[in-house]
């Protein structure tokens, strides 16, 4: 019955993967992870294998589904789609927040389903020097964001309040590299730099580096500096407003989007032993 039940399953998947390339008129890749598993390099093998059998390098979909991942992970995939493939599109039914945006920002198009939400792409940073949470046995990771506000505002502070003595700032300073270790500070700076560039190298793919530098840019300051949550769920509207090339997928395509979801969402999934 279990073996019956994964025959099914996988019929209907691909009934609506097929179904979703005729519509599209183009082969479709799914690039699919759990709340369990997060985009990284672990991906570029197993892409790999489907790009070579694309029957052009005319165009590719991608339907991705994902909560974020690795900040270098997207470019280097991006990049080597972009040798199988002369067009990108990303299709996104539902989720592609943090590094499912930085992937987006390298393709040609994103379609997104009026649920799509894509998201900040400031990363968060897990570093040996920095603070454990109580009784946790490994450090918490610090957004990038929150510890550039905080370095903020004591700087404002600083230039504001021209009473306080330079040991009083000191002291300030002091307490702070107590519980921040000044190389975790460097550390989460340069992951804050890191996702600026990978950011970057997605939209030159598709982008003139020069004649639309003042529009890269814009988009990677927005995505980066703009929101003050990396929980913030950018609509496709806004993401069209940001300056992405955002399309409205038909009404079938996007219905086939939402039940190729659905279907995928409905799996259960069993943790490795």
């Amino acid at each position: 019955m279990e073996k019956q039940l994964e025959t099914d399953q996988k019929q209907k998947a691909d009934d609506l993967l097929s179904a979703l390339e005729v519509e599209r008129r183009r082969p479709l890749i799914v690039y699919w992870t759990t709340h369990m598993a997060k985009m990284s390099s672990g991906a570029d093998l197993p892409f790999m294998d489907q790009l070579q059998k694309l029957p052009s390098k005319d165009g590719v979909d991608i339907l991705l589904h994902t909560s974020g991942g690795d900040t270098e992970s997207p470019a280097r995939l991006i990049n080597l789609i972009r040798e199988h493939a002369s067009h990108i599109s990303v299709l996104v039914p539902y989720m592609a927040p943090s590094a499912g945006t930085t992937f987006a920002l390298g393709a040609d198009e994103i379609l997104m389903s009026s649920m799509g939400y894509l998201g900040p792409i400031d990363p968060s940073r897990v570093h040996p020097l920095l603070p454990k949470g109580a009784g946790q046995a490994h450090p918490e990771a610090v957004s990038v964001q929150d510890m550039r506000h905080a370095m903020k505002f004591i700087r404002d502070e600083m230039n504001l309040n021209t009473t306080s003595s330079p040991e009083a700032w000191a002291q300030i300073i002091s307490a702070l590299f107590d519980k921040i270790h000044p190389l975790a500070i460097g550390a989460i700076e340069q992951s804050y730099a890191l996702s600026k560039l990978t950011a970057r190298s997605c939209l030159e793919t598709h982008m003139d580096a020069q004649n639309d530098a003042e529009k890269i840019e814009s988009i990677i300051d927005t995505l980066c500096d703009d929101y003050m949550s990396h929980q913030y769920r950018i609509s496709r509207r806004e993401a069209k407003n940001i300056g992405l090339n955002v399309v409205t997928p038909s009404t079938d395509v996007e219905n086939l989007m939402l039940q190729i979801f659905q279907h995928y969402n409905s799996r259960e999934i069993i943790p490795p032993l």
